[in-house]
């Protein structure tokens, strides 16, 4: 099992856990890619903007790592947190797969309640099974793109959306969120600017 370690993007140390983009997200569709195991080729099935974690894949390495934590969680059923983990983002690739994966991230929270969580999810219907049980420390959001989207008003969540358009994103009236600022606490709802238009050193501009 494989957390990276991010020490760049973030004011401190996030460790992300990763699986492989497309075939762990069962509910993504406006930015759904899958790419092949073996051969590193591309499936482009969301037509709406393109998943930013997929082209990490083209690289033998990620892949391996990704795939290798997807059969290492669905074999043991369980998840180790590094030790020395204050800050998780679950999913920078990928998604909660099935209701008990969920599950199985929920107790790990419990386990770790000085840990704060963030994720992202397309898989809202398995949050919404458990809207009552969610740990005070995970911060969720719901990305718009998803065969679910309506559960969002539905339910009142908190949701960031994808703009390719600065200018979309500010008239949207959501605050963009840069640096997961929004995303890891709180209940405000945000936009985001698609990474393939805006680079990290022009997105603040």
């Amino acid at each position: 099992m494989k957390f990276i370690k991010k020490k760049t993007f973030y004011p401190f140390p996030v460790y992300e856990f990763n699986l492989p983009a497309g075939h762990s997200c069962p509910f993504a569709r406006d930015c759904k890619i899958k790419v092949d195991r073996v051969t590193g080729k591309f499936d482009v099935i969301g037509k709406v903007y393109r998943c930013y974690a997929a082209p990490s894949e083209r690289f033998p390495g990620v892949r391996k790592a990704r795939w290798d934590n997807l059969e290492d969680v669905i074999r043991n059923k369980k998840i180790d947190l590094p030790m020395d983990a204050t800050h998780v983002r679950i999913h920078g690739s990928g998604d909660f797969f099935s209701q008990w994966y969920f599950d199985l991230w929920l107790d790990v929270c419990r386990k770790h309640p000085k840990v704060k969580f963030w994720a992202f999810t397309k898989s809202i219907r398995f949050w919404v099974e458990r809207l009552k049980e969610i740990p005070p420390n995970l911060t969720l959001q719901a990305s718009y793109g998803s065969i679910d989207d309506d559960l969002i008003a539905i339910h009142h969540l908190k949701f960031a959306k994808v703009f390719g358009d600065r200018d979309e994103a500010i008239a949207s009236g959501l605050p963009i969120d840069y640096d997961d600022t929004y995303a890891m606490s709180g209940t405000q709802s945000f936009a985001l600017l698609d990474n393939f238009k805006y680079s990290k050193k022009d997105k603040g501009k």
